[in-house]
């Protein structure tokens, strides 16, 4: 089945229209940031961890929100480009383990604009995310997955994923997924979206995203982007 932008989708020969559209995207959940000193066309950090690029901006902001861990998954096979984990409550035996992906992605040119092809493929990977959530198994599983990333990093001598935490808390919270309830929240970073100045087929898409996952797990969805 291939689900198209606007929540239509085609299964062999059947197309489906989406009966029931949803309102626009509201602009003013936009979180719109000031990337002044970042290259918007740079969405890695890479090995190197190069502060001009999208990536390492928002993980030098997530640094101040008090997160347990916060993970670099960048790179083929990634969950999310960042993954956060904050166990709520006793952190010894927390209520919930709050997960947050954030998916970054470049922009076309070096200032944003109404280009629709700007969010296309990260409202994709926001979409596919919900895989992390089918079952209690997978969701224990994203853990393993993060740990088994880190320890191929190590193994090539290459500096570590983990911006905050170590391996041995991740450890100690996949033993605890298998018992505590584990939640997602999702993200996608487009510093070439202008919340000002999105058009409606821009806050369309992101309206369809947001929709599609809150009906799927009630996975809550956020946008960041430029002023």
């Amino acid at each position: 089945m291939i689900w198209f932008a606007d929540g239509s989708s085609l299964e062999g020969n059947q197309y489906v229209e989406l009966k029931d559209t949803s309102p626009p995207f509201d602009p003013l959940k936009i979180h719109a940031w000031d990337w002044t000193g970042i290259d918007i066309t740079k969405e890695s950090q890479g090995e190197g961890k190069e502060p001009d690029s999208i990536q390492a901006r928002v993980i030098r902001e997530l640094r101040v929100c008090n997160f347990d861990v916060i993970f670099d998954d960048d790179g083929k096979g990634e969950a999310a480009d960042i993954v956060t984990i904050r166990l709520a409550g006793d952190r010894a035996a927390p209520t919930s383990i709050d997960v947050e992906f954030y998916h970054c992605k470049y922009s076309q040119e070096t200032t944003p604009g109404q280009r629709i092809k700007d969010l296309y493929e990260v409202c994709g990977q926001a979409q596919k995310s919900i895989a992390w959530m089918y079952s209690p198994d997978k969701r224990t599983d994203l853990f393993t997955h993060l740990l088994r990333r880190e320890a191929r990093r190590q193994a090539a001598g290459s500096p570590s994923r983990i911006e905050v935490g170590d391996e041995e808390l991740l450890l100690t919270i996949r033993d605890m997924s298998r018992l505590c309830p584990v939640s997602l929240r999702i993200y996608v970073v487009q510093p070439g979206l202008s919340s000002a100045g999105a058009t409606r087929d821009q806050l369309a898409l992101l309206s369809v995203t947001e929709n599609y996952l809150m009906e799927t797990f009630r996975i809550s969805f956020g946008v960041i982007a430029s002023p």
